[in-house]
């Protein structure tokens, strides 16, 4: 049963290269450049895993989590949500938890490093991308 990641991010480059570095994951994917159409698009959709933008235009990553964690749909509110930013400020993985990030990642991160936060959230077997450990 194909998993189905939500990617949020302003930047179609960065979207698109998150796609390319899990497509051995062979996963569904939705996407949306700012956080208000990746909430409609969530509430819309089944999803099994988010990955959203620290900085986005309109609506920051720390008020998408929020908004997702306040949720009253189940669905929704409980779907694992990864926060990447290419930010340095040393608050910032400390911010992301407290909204209700399931885990925060810094950019730049290799193809490798993604598919394995990945794939811990998605339960996926560890030898699904090629890669044994």
């Amino acid at each position: 049963m194909p998993r189905t990641v939500l990617i949020v991010d302003d930047s179609d480059t960065i979207r698109h290269i998150l796609k390319v570095y899990l497509m051995k994951l062979k996963l569904d994917f939705l996407d949306a450049d700012r956080g208000d159409r990746g909430l409609r698009l969530l509430g819309a959709s089944p999803v099994d895993l988010v990955i959203a933008d620290f900085n986005m235009p309109g609506m920051s990553g720390l008020d998408f989590v929020r908004q997702v964690r306040a949720d009253m749909r189940p669905e929704v509110s409980r779907v694992p949500l990864l926060l990447l930013t290419g930010g340095k400020a040393p608050d910032l993985e400390r911010r992301a938890l407290e909204a209700g990030a399931s885990e925060f990642v810094r950019k730049p991160i290799s193809s490798s490093a993604l598919s394995a936060v990945v794939r811990r959230h998605l339960a996926l077997p560890e030898d699904l991308d090629g890669l044994v450990a």
